[in-house]
């Protein structure tokens, strides 16, 4: 018999590093986003303020999941994948917000149903593989099966499009095959499909044709740097060491697109200077050398698999945020976990750090742990 108990503490090293990201994000918000509020709006907190919003709502679903055991998601992952799935279906048919059909506007608020299917592939992968290696043996079929329903979400995340969730789903979902045991062979098989994902992509959409061709092109020196990449290098270099001051970089004045969220980095970088970046991507560290101790310490296989595709999808999103702003990837349009404005990312990120936060806060009792406290316990009675 082995039982999972409560503990008194969850891991408080790695929520520590993940509110610094926040606080550090909230200021970066409002440095990069000051003046273009100002001009549009004549409201220079008007992004801060929508950004704390939602950093709220994340923080509030971090403290309501990392209380509810995890082991409750495996009954409601079966309902959350197909109410995911119908959100991705239902958000191809709304109006095109910025060149794609990413996210449902609902209350005022608009939300990306890609986000949450990040997280919701994890649970469902982690139901699935969590039956022991014997069943996958046993049942290898059905490991097609699973990556055959992989494929048909991030087809439909592909097409609204967004080639980059897309590639951060197949990533996240080849992590998880790769701890679930599957053999090394199957998973390059697997992993070729992603050179015709990219290649299907540069053919049936305009602007991914257009970021590849800059790319590669500026590889080869046949062509200048993309016009947003080459702002965001030029600001990083401004920071030199330390950084120009907090509040006086000069590449958010209209010169850097997106400042406040796909390159904050650079935002960061410039006023914080190399100092600062290496704050961030050591706290980034901790989150990673955390999220395997919370997987390697999980009760069970289904903890493990959970919190190792939470700390991947986290992982690869920074990793593929990092490399684009150094020009070591094409523009994607994704955000940095809990630095970027980004409501949709911010909400599922902190929720998975909720779950990793629970697991932290369970272990393993086996069945000699439990006799020997009923006979401490029933000694105590007799004295």
């Amino acid at each position: 018999m082995i039982v999972t108990k409560k503990q008194k503490q969850i891991d408080r090293m790695l929520l520590m590093s993940v509110l610094i990201l926040v606080v550090l994000g909230i200021l970066m918000v409002y440095s990069a986003s000051s003046v273009r509020g100002a001009e549009k709006w004549g409201d220079s907190t008007r992004f801060l303020r929508s950004h704390v919003f939602r950093v709220a709502i994340g923080l509030a679903l971090l403290y309501i999941v990392s209380k509810v055991d995890y082991h409750q998601w495996r009954w409601i992952t079966p309902f959350l994948l197909l109410f995911t799935i119908f959100l991705l279906i239902f958000v191809l048919f709304q109006p095109a917000f910025h060149g794609s059909k990413r996210s449902i506007l609902f209350m005022g608020k608009r939300f990306q149903p890609s986000e949450l299917m990040k997280l919701t592939m994890i649970f469902y992968l982690a139901v699935i593989f969590s039956k022991g290696i014997q069943f996958r043996a046993v049942n290898n079929k059905y490991v097609v099966f699973h990556f055959t329903t992989v494929l048909i979400v991030i087809g439909l995340v592909f097409v609204e499009p967004d080639l980059g969730t897309s590639l951060i789903l197949f990533g996240v979902a080849l992590t998880m095959f790769f701890l679930s045991g599957v053999a090394l062979p199957q998973l390059t098989r697997m992993a070729l499909f992603i050179p015709p994902v990219v290649g299907i992509g540069i053919l049936c959409f305009p602007h991914q044709k257009r970021r590849m061709v800059d790319f590669v092109q500026f590889i080869l020196g046949k062509a200048d740097m993309n016009y947003q990449v080459r702002q965001s290098v030029i600001g990083l270099a401004h920071g030199g060491l330390t950084g120009v001051g907090y509040g006086e970089g000069k590449q958010k004045l209209s010169f850097l697109p997106e400042p406040f969220s796909d390159f904050i980095l650079s935002s960061l970088g410039e006023e914080l200077g190399f100092l600062g970046l290496m704050l961030v991507f050591i706290l980034v560290a901790v989150i990673l050398w955390r999220g395997i101790r919370i997987a390697l310490r999980a009760p069970d296989e289904y903890g493990y698999l959970l919190a190792g595709g939470i700390t991947a999808m986290i992982m690869i999103n920074a990793v593929m945020n990092a490399w684009v702003v150094v020009n070591l990837l094409p523009t994607t349009g994704l955000p940095f976990p809990f630095l970027s404005y980004g409501g949709s990312s911010m909400m599922i990120h902190l929720a998975g750090i909720g779950v990793l936060l629970n697991i932290s806060g369970r272990r393993t009792v086996t069945a000699r742990e439990v006799k020997l406290r009923q006979f401490q316990d029933e000694y105590r009675e007799d004295e």
